[in-house]
Protein backbone atom coordinates (compact mmCIF):
# COMPACT_ATOMS: atom_id res chain seq x y z
CA UNK A 1 0.00 0.00 0.00
CA UNK A 2 3.01 1.72 0.64
CA UNK A 3 3.94 2.75 -3.16
CA UNK A 4 0.21 3.22 -4.61
CA UNK A 5 -0.89 6.80 -5.37
CA UNK A 6 -3.20 7.81 -2.21
CA UNK A 7 -6.37 8.87 -4.32
CA UNK A 8 -6.64 5.25 -5.85
CA UNK A 9 -6.12 3.56 -2.54
CA UNK A 10 -8.64 5.68 -0.25
CA UNK A 11 -10.89 4.65 -3.22
CA UNK A 12 -10.28 0.94 -3.16
CA UNK A 13 -9.98 1.08 0.02
CA UNK A 14 -13.25 2.95 0.84
CA UNK A 15 -15.12 1.64 -1.76
CA UNK A 16 -15.71 -2.20 -0.08
CA UNK A 17 -15.87 -0.59 2.91
CA UNK A 18 -19.02 1.33 1.94
CA UNK A 19 -20.84 -1.61 1.07
CA UNK A 20 -19.64 -3.76 3.65
CA UNK A 21 -21.33 -0.94 6.02
CA UNK A 22 -24.69 -1.19 3.78
CA UNK A 23 -24.76 -5.23 3.69
CA UNK A 24 -23.82 -5.11 7.59
CA UNK A 25 -27.43 -2.68 8.03
CA UNK A 26 -29.31 -5.76 6.10
CA UNK A 27 -29.11 -7.87 9.14
CA UNK A 28 -31.52 -5.61 11.15
CA UNK A 29 -33.52 -4.70 8.00
CA UNK A 30 -34.66 -7.86 6.80
CA UNK A 31 -34.56 -9.47 10.30
CA UNK A 32 -37.46 -6.57 10.63
CA UNK A 33 -38.92 -6.98 7.41
CA UNK A 34 -39.81 -10.78 7.85
CA UNK A 35 -40.06 -10.28 11.95
CA UNK A 36 -43.06 -7.73 11.57
CA UNK A 37 -45.19 -10.04 9.27
CA UNK A 38 -45.01 -12.49 12.62
CA UNK A 39 -47.33 -9.92 14.70
CA UNK A 40 -46.88 -6.23 15.74
CA UNK A 41 -45.87 -7.72 18.98
CA UNK A 42 -42.97 -9.62 17.95
CA UNK A 43 -42.03 -6.70 15.77
CA UNK A 44 -41.95 -4.19 19.21
CA UNK A 45 -40.16 -7.03 20.59
CA UNK A 46 -37.90 -6.63 18.48
CA UNK A 47 -37.22 -2.83 18.50
CA UNK A 48 -37.09 -3.27 21.62
CA UNK A 49 -34.03 -5.81 21.71
CA UNK A 50 -32.28 -3.71 18.78
CA UNK A 51 -30.94 -0.88 21.22
CA UNK A 52 -29.03 -3.87 23.33
CA UNK A 53 -27.82 -5.38 19.96
CA UNK A 54 -26.25 -2.14 18.59
CA UNK A 55 -24.51 -1.56 21.60
CA UNK A 56 -22.17 -5.14 21.72
CA UNK A 57 -21.93 -4.38 18.07
CA UNK A 58 -20.66 -0.83 18.93
CA UNK A 59 -18.50 -2.39 21.25
CA UNK A 60 -17.11 -4.66 19.34
CA UNK A 61 -16.75 -1.91 16.29
CA UNK A 62 -14.87 0.64 18.79
CA UNK A 63 -12.60 -2.25 20.29
CA UNK A 64 -11.50 -3.14 16.41
CA UNK A 65 -10.49 0.44 15.66
CA UNK A 66 -7.95 0.06 18.11
CA UNK A 67 -6.98 -3.38 17.03
CA UNK A 68 -7.09 -2.37 13.23
CA UNK A 69 -5.16 0.98 14.19
CA UNK A 70 -2.19 -0.81 16.20
CA UNK A 71 -1.45 -3.68 13.59
CA UNK A 72 -1.64 -0.76 10.89
CA UNK A 73 0.65 1.25 13.08
CA UNK A 74 3.69 -1.58 13.96
CA UNK A 75 3.23 -3.43 9.90
CA UNK A 76 3.95 0.69 8.92
CA UNK A 77 6.76 0.57 10.99
CA UNK A 78 8.37 -2.81 9.86
CA UNK A 79 7.63 -4.06 13.68
CA UNK A 80 6.13 -7.83 12.89
CA UNK A 81 6.26 -9.11 16.17
CA UNK A 82 4.08 -5.99 17.66
CA UNK A 83 1.70 -6.46 15.11
CA UNK A 84 1.22 -10.11 15.74
CA UNK A 85 0.67 -9.42 19.47
CA UNK A 86 -1.43 -7.02 18.88
CA UNK A 87 -3.78 -8.87 16.81
CA UNK A 88 -3.57 -11.98 19.03
CA UNK A 89 -4.45 -9.86 21.93
CA UNK A 90 -6.77 -8.45 20.07
CA UNK A 91 -8.73 -11.83 18.94
CA UNK A 92 -8.40 -13.05 22.70
CA UNK A 93 -10.04 -9.86 24.02
CA UNK A 94 -13.18 -9.73 21.71
CA UNK A 95 -13.91 -13.40 22.52
CA UNK A 96 -13.87 -12.41 26.02
CA UNK A 97 -15.74 -9.52 25.88
CA UNK A 98 -18.33 -11.16 23.54
CA UNK A 99 -18.37 -13.96 26.98
CA UNK A 100 -19.19 -10.86 29.02
CA UNK A 101 -21.91 -9.34 26.51
CA UNK A 102 -23.72 -12.65 26.03
CA UNK A 103 -23.92 -13.14 30.10
CA UNK A 104 -24.55 -9.35 31.31
CA UNK A 105 -27.29 -8.74 28.48
CA UNK A 106 -29.26 -12.00 28.68
CA UNK A 107 -29.46 -11.73 32.39
CA UNK A 108 -30.55 -8.06 31.94
CA UNK A 109 -32.93 -8.19 29.37
CA UNK A 110 -36.28 -9.06 31.31
CA UNK A 111 -35.71 -6.15 33.08
CA UNK A 112 -34.74 -4.03 30.67
CA UNK A 113 -37.76 -4.41 28.69
CA UNK A 114 -39.83 -3.91 31.66
CA UNK A 115 -38.73 -0.88 31.52
CA UNK A 116 -40.56 0.19 28.32
CA UNK A 117 -43.84 -2.13 28.15
CA UNK A 118 -46.14 -3.61 30.77
CA UNK A 119 -47.00 -6.67 27.96
CA UNK A 120 -45.96 -9.77 29.21
CA UNK A 121 -46.31 -10.96 25.46
CA UNK A 122 -43.67 -8.81 23.98
CA UNK A 123 -41.25 -9.25 26.91
CA UNK A 124 -41.55 -13.05 26.34
CA UNK A 125 -40.86 -12.43 22.64
CA UNK A 126 -38.06 -10.26 23.62
CA UNK A 127 -36.48 -12.39 25.87
CA UNK A 128 -36.25 -15.50 23.46
CA UNK A 129 -35.22 -13.13 20.61
CA UNK A 130 -32.69 -11.74 22.69
CA UNK A 131 -31.58 -15.21 24.64
CA UNK A 132 -30.60 -16.66 20.96
CA UNK A 133 -29.22 -13.43 19.65
CA UNK A 134 -26.85 -12.81 22.22
CA UNK A 135 -25.64 -16.18 22.69
CA UNK A 136 -23.94 -15.24 19.41
CA UNK A 137 -22.16 -12.53 21.10
CA UNK A 138 -18.61 -13.79 20.67
CA UNK A 139 -19.25 -14.70 17.23
CA UNK A 140 -20.05 -11.25 16.63
CA UNK A 141 -16.78 -9.94 18.35
CA UNK A 142 -14.46 -12.45 16.71
CA UNK A 143 -15.95 -11.16 13.28
CA UNK A 144 -15.57 -8.11 13.82
CA UNK A 145 -12.25 -8.17 14.93
CA UNK A 146 -11.10 -9.96 12.05
CA UNK A 147 -13.22 -7.18 9.45
CA UNK A 148 -10.65 -4.86 11.48
CA UNK A 149 -7.59 -7.47 10.88
CA UNK A 150 -8.56 -8.07 7.46
CA UNK A 151 -8.50 -3.76 7.03
CA UNK A 152 -5.89 -3.15 8.54
CA UNK A 153 -3.48 -5.17 6.10
CA UNK A 154 -5.49 -3.47 2.83
CA UNK A 155 -7.68 -7.08 2.25
CA UNK A 156 -10.90 -4.69 1.43
CA UNK A 157 -12.59 -7.28 -0.54
CA UNK A 158 -12.20 -9.78 1.35
CA UNK A 159 -14.08 -8.01 3.99
CA UNK A 160 -16.50 -7.60 1.51
CA UNK A 161 -17.13 -10.67 0.57
CA UNK A 162 -17.17 -12.07 4.01
CA UNK A 163 -19.90 -9.90 4.97
CA UNK A 164 -21.81 -10.65 1.65
CA UNK A 165 -21.82 -13.99 2.62
CA UNK A 166 -23.15 -14.12 5.90
CA UNK A 167 -26.04 -11.27 4.62
CA UNK A 168 -27.17 -13.67 2.06
CA UNK A 169 -27.04 -16.42 4.37
CA UNK A 170 -28.90 -14.17 6.62
CA UNK A 171 -31.76 -13.50 3.98
CA UNK A 172 -32.57 -16.80 2.45
CA UNK A 173 -32.71 -18.42 6.40
CA UNK A 174 -34.90 -15.63 7.71
CA UNK A 175 -38.40 -16.77 6.06
CA UNK A 176 -37.36 -20.69 6.16
CA UNK A 177 -36.32 -20.17 9.74
CA UNK A 178 -39.38 -18.03 10.82
CA UNK A 179 -42.06 -19.49 8.72
CA UNK A 180 -41.20 -23.02 8.73
CA UNK A 181 -40.38 -23.37 5.23
CA UNK A 182 -39.71 -27.09 3.65
CA UNK A 183 -37.90 -29.40 6.17
CA UNK A 184 -37.53 -26.78 8.62
CA UNK A 185 -39.55 -25.99 11.73
CA UNK A 186 -41.35 -22.70 12.36
CA UNK A 187 -39.48 -21.29 14.94
CA UNK A 188 -41.31 -17.73 15.09
CA UNK A 189 -39.11 -14.58 15.95
CA UNK A 190 -36.73 -17.28 17.56
CA UNK A 191 -36.07 -18.14 14.15
CA UNK A 192 -35.05 -14.76 13.03
CA UNK A 193 -32.41 -14.37 15.86
CA UNK A 194 -31.37 -18.06 14.97
CA UNK A 195 -30.66 -16.87 11.57
CA UNK A 196 -28.63 -13.62 12.18
CA UNK A 197 -26.60 -15.82 14.06
CA UNK A 198 -25.89 -18.45 11.19
CA UNK A 199 -25.30 -15.67 9.51
CA UNK A 200 -22.46 -14.08 11.54
CA UNK A 201 -21.21 -17.70 11.75
CA UNK A 202 -20.85 -17.62 7.79
CA UNK A 203 -18.98 -14.34 8.08
CA UNK A 204 -16.60 -16.00 10.46
CA UNK A 205 -15.82 -19.11 8.81
CA UNK A 206 -15.18 -17.11 5.74
CA UNK A 207 -12.54 -14.90 7.27
CA UNK A 208 -11.10 -18.01 8.84
CA UNK A 209 -11.37 -19.97 5.70
CA UNK A 210 -9.38 -17.35 4.02
CA UNK A 211 -6.76 -16.86 6.58
CA UNK A 212 -5.56 -20.07 7.11
CA UNK A 213 -5.62 -21.14 2.92
CA UNK A 214 -3.64 -17.32 1.86
CA UNK A 215 -0.50 -15.93 3.14
CA UNK A 216 -1.25 -13.36 5.33
CA UNK A 217 0.38 -10.47 6.40
CA UNK A 218 -0.41 -10.69 10.23
CA UNK A 219 0.01 -14.20 12.04
CA UNK A 220 -2.17 -15.24 14.99
CA UNK A 221 0.49 -16.74 17.64
CA UNK A 222 0.27 -18.54 20.85
CA UNK A 223 3.50 -17.38 21.66
CA UNK A 224 2.04 -13.53 21.84
CA UNK A 225 -0.35 -13.91 23.89
CA UNK A 226 2.10 -13.54 26.81
CA UNK A 227 0.52 -10.24 28.70
CA UNK A 228 1.42 -6.36 27.04
CA UNK A 229 0.14 -3.71 29.62
CA UNK A 230 1.21 -0.91 27.53
CA UNK A 231 -0.14 -2.42 24.41
CA UNK A 232 -3.17 -3.69 25.57
CA UNK A 233 -3.77 0.19 26.83
CA UNK A 234 -3.75 1.15 23.49
CA UNK A 235 -5.84 -1.35 21.94
CA UNK A 236 -8.57 0.32 24.57
CA UNK A 237 -7.33 3.34 23.21
CA UNK A 238 -5.90 4.49 26.31
CA UNK A 239 -3.43 7.32 26.10
CA UNK A 240 -0.26 6.05 27.51
CA UNK A 241 0.62 7.87 30.68
CA UNK A 242 4.17 8.69 28.73
CA UNK A 243 1.91 11.68 26.61
CA UNK A 244 0.17 12.63 30.15
CA UNK A 245 3.48 14.99 29.76
CA UNK A 246 2.27 16.88 26.58
CA UNK A 247 -1.48 18.22 26.86
CA UNK A 248 -1.71 18.66 23.34
CA UNK A 249 -0.37 15.28 22.27
CA UNK A 250 -2.66 13.79 25.05
CA UNK A 251 -5.89 15.59 24.05
CA UNK A 252 -5.15 14.10 20.45
CA UNK A 253 -4.80 10.77 21.68
CA UNK A 254 -7.40 11.20 23.87
CA UNK A 255 -10.27 12.48 21.43
CA UNK A 256 -9.92 10.08 18.63
CA UNK A 257 -8.82 7.29 20.30
CA UNK A 258 -11.79 7.18 22.73
CA UNK A 259 -14.57 7.82 20.70
CA UNK A 260 -17.23 6.81 22.98
CA UNK A 261 -16.60 9.57 25.46
CA UNK A 262 -14.96 12.36 23.31
CA UNK A 263 -16.79 12.33 20.07
CA UNK A 264 -18.35 15.87 20.31
CA UNK A 265 -17.87 18.01 17.66
CA UNK A 266 -16.36 20.42 20.14
CA UNK A 267 -13.40 18.39 21.17
CA UNK A 268 -12.64 18.49 17.46
CA UNK A 269 -12.43 22.12 16.89
CA UNK A 270 -10.62 22.76 20.46
CA UNK A 271 -8.34 20.15 19.16
CA UNK A 272 -7.59 22.08 15.91
CA UNK A 273 -7.38 25.53 17.82
CA UNK A 274 -4.97 24.61 20.77
CA UNK A 275 -2.44 21.86 19.07
CA UNK A 276 -0.13 23.73 17.20
CA UNK A 277 3.29 22.22 15.41
CA UNK A 278 5.60 24.36 17.81
CA UNK A 279 4.32 21.57 20.32
CA UNK A 280 6.74 20.69 23.16
CA UNK A 281 6.16 17.37 23.70
CA UNK A 282 9.74 16.00 24.52
CA UNK A 283 8.76 12.71 22.29
CA UNK A 284 8.16 15.12 18.75
CA UNK A 285 5.45 17.63 17.02
CA UNK A 286 3.28 14.16 16.90
CA UNK A 287 4.63 12.04 19.68
CA UNK A 288 4.67 8.31 18.76
CA UNK A 289 2.64 7.81 22.23
CA UNK A 290 0.09 8.95 21.08
CA UNK A 291 -0.63 5.93 19.09
CA UNK A 292 -3.01 4.81 17.57
CA UNK A 293 -4.25 7.74 16.61
CA UNK A 294 -0.87 9.57 14.85
CA UNK A 295 -0.28 6.45 13.23
CA UNK A 296 -2.90 7.37 10.22
CA UNK A 297 -0.90 10.39 9.52
CA UNK A 298 2.45 10.02 10.24
CA UNK A 299 4.31 9.87 7.43
CA UNK A 300 6.06 7.24 5.30
CA UNK A 301 9.66 6.78 7.34
CA UNK A 302 8.85 8.87 10.35
CA UNK A 303 8.85 5.70 12.56
CA UNK A 304 12.34 4.53 11.44
CA UNK A 305 13.69 6.32 14.61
Amino acid sequence: MKERPIFPLLVSMALPMVLSMTVNALYNIVDSFFVAQISEQAMTALSLVYPVQNMINAIAIGFGVGINALIALYSGAGDRCRADTAATHGLVFSILHGLIAAVVCIAMMPGFLRLFTGDEAVIALGVRYSSIAFFFAPVIMAELCFEKLFQAVGRMNETMAALLCGSITNIILDPVLIFGLGPFPMLGISGAALATGIGQCITLSVYLIIYCTHRFPVQLRLSCIKPDWRLDAKLYSIPPFSTWRCPRCWFLSSTLCLPLTRRGMWSFWVFIISCKPSCTCPRAALCRACAPSSAIITARGSMAA
